[in-house]
């Protein structure tokens, strides 16, 4: 063993964050620590790093001194220092697998991006041979490439990690067992986070069986005191009959007395098996709408490209197209224009170069920095759209199924936490009925019950979706098209995102089955075009509507 933990303590004011947390970590672990935002997940990393004494309990060392590292959420980087002056001595070799070139070195840590600093922090860390490496939500700032890195590195590390983060996908590829934090108290499960999630599901069956077993018994009880109790009053109150002997007379309240014991025996035995009522869980069930009436093309790229100053282009040439219906996952590296094509698709930013055709349809569109929320309002307020009384009952079912349950829907938006305005900025959206849905990073701050929340909601929602994340979850249960930008190109990929990484991303491009379609959406663009074109326009739509005619016949013979 690495540390033996036993009977772990810790208050703040009149709250008990950890009430006798015990476990243990042995060389080469790799553990998952999960629990909702708040629980004292941070908390524990603290006491186990030495920044937090804990009130009650031990920690135990099997080897004094053992090295520790703690990697923190916060960024540990003064942003006005260059990076070198503030990583102290860290071996050349060590910098170079973690992707910190001289480069950045040299940079004041503020103009790097957060998966730069991120890096960074970790060599640092790792540059101390630590036998506990803690990591509090290292895949912030990660893109999917960054990850890959860091789950290469942490199978590799021959030390304990225990290791926080709310990315499934990562605890599935690293860790080999959960410790699940809830209401004080640790639990472990065996296993990486699926395993975990489906032990889960099997207690909460148990649970249910286990409840409706009780209640079974609970009513067969329930008639036998009654029964019992109806003897007793009966035997109690009848008349006596005066012709009966005082033996007889002592013989029915003996019987009386009898079957009040009998009840009250019963009614400690029922109290003594009382069991609670499992939490149910809530579900989307709302039928939303949005995204029925609109037309079939709802937005056509052709030889699309972007660059803010002119020399260095987020992508040339690119063409793809979006369909009522449609689940499209952009997805690529940190930096790549993600979300500056998201903007281009919103109307924020027009095209450097090509054709970007939009159909004039309701947008709902979620950014990073959540701007759309009024801090004044509560969240009843806000997810309604500050209307009261028409749809209130279907606002609040869908903020239960969001996790905002009772009197938390009267919460004021200025105190909300970062994960609990993304949930709201999902609600909102959502019960807005938009015929397209536009989410950048919408998992964002989230914990892992939190994603799957807003997960099974927008897996309800019958729109259009158009989607940027680095949850790969969530991608692979959404999406269906991926356009993947990296190097300057973009590129369109049919399929789900399990099929795109094994088919390698973005090296098939778009394949036959794709240029068909977009061919075909352009011609149908054509044609409505035509039918009452523009002064002066009519002859050069005639034309490249014979071109792409040729061409969609030539692609079609090529494939039958």
């Amino acid at each position: 063993m690495t540390l033996q933990v036993r009977n772990l303590r810790k208050e703040f004011a009149d709250r008990t964050v950890l009430d006798g947390v015990s476990f243990d970590l042995a060389p080469g672990e790799r553990v998952g620590l999960v629990g909702l935002n708040g629980c004292g997940k941070s908390t524990l990393m603290r006491i186990l790093a030495g920044e937090l004494t804990p009130d009650g309990g031990t920690l135990h060392w099997v080897h004094p001194g053992t090295t520790r590292a703690y990697l923190r959420q916060e960024d540990p980087w003064d942003p006005d220092r260059p990076l070198g002056e503030q990583m102290g001595t860290v071996e050349a070799g060590l910098l170079s697998r973690c992707g910190v070139d001289r480069a950045m070195l040299r940079r004041p840590a503020g103009a790097l991006s957060g998966g730069q600093r991120t890096r960074a922090a970790l060599a640092q860390a790792l540059s101390r041979s630590p036998e506990l490496l803690l990591l509090d939500e290292p895949t912030n700032h990660l893109d999917a490439e960054g990850m890959d890195w860091l789950r290469d590195v942490l199978c590799r590390h021959r030390g304990a990690v225990l290791l926080v983060s709310h990315d499934r996908w990562f605890l599935d590829q690293v860790v080999t067992r959960i410790l699940e934090l809830e209401n004080g108290r640790l639990k472990e499960y065996p296993g990486n986070y699926s395993a975990y999630a489906r032990q889960k599901q099997a207690e909460r069956e148990r649970a249910d069986a286990e409840y409706r077993e009780y209640m079974r018994r609970k009513r067969q009880l329930e008639e036998a005191i009654r029964r019992e109790r109806e003897w007793a009053n009966r035997a109690h109150n009848s008349r006596p009959d005066p012709t009966a002997s005082v033996f007889q007379k002592g013989i029915d309240r003996n019987m009386a007395r009898n079957h009040m014991r009998t009840a009250k025996a019963r009614e400690k035995r029922l109290e003594r098996m009382r069991v609670e009522k499992p939490r149910e869980q809530e579900r989307i069930n709302l039928a939303l709408r949005g995204g029925a009436d609109v037309a079939r093309n709802l937005v056509l790229a052709d030889g699309l490209g972007f660059s803010y100053d002119g020399r260095r282009w987020l992508f040339r040439g690119a063409s793809f197209f979006v369909q009522r219906g449609d689940r499209l996952a952009v997805v690529g590296p940190n930096g790549s224009g993600k979300t500056t094509l998201v903007r281009l698709l919103t109307g924020a930013l027009k095209p450097t170069e090509g054709r970007l055709h939009v159909a004039p349809v309701r947008v709902g569109y979620l950014d990073q920095q959540l701007a759309d929320l009024d801090p004044r309002s509560t969240v009843l307020q806000e997810a309604g759209g500050g209307n009261a009384a028409p749809d209130q009952a279907r606002v609040r079912t869908l903020l239960g199924c969001l996790l905002f349950r009772g009197e938390e829907v009267h919460k004021p938006v200025s105190v909300l936490s970062g994960g609990e305005r993304v949930r709201l900025a999902v609600a909102k959206l959502l019960l807005a009925d938009p015929d397209v849905l536009v989410l950048d990073e919408p998992t964002n701050g989230l914990d892992l019950a939190s994603r799957e929340r807003v997960e099974e909601a927008l897996a309800d929602y019958p729109g259009t979706l158009i989607l940027v994340s680095h949850d790969r979850y969530l991608l692979q249960r959404l999406a269906s098209r991926i356009v993947h930008i990296a190097d300057g190109r973009l590129e369109v990929f049919f399929g789900t995102y399990e099929e795109f990484v094994r088919r390698g991303e973005g090296s098939e491009g778009t394949d036959a089955a794709g240029e068909i379609l977009l061919l075909e959406a352009r011609l149908a663009q054509l044609s409505a075009a035509l039918a009452s074109p523009r002064e002066g326009e009519a002859e050069t739509l005639q034309q490249e509507f014979i071109r792409v005619s040729r061409a969609l016949r030539a692609l079609k013979e090529k494939t039958t």
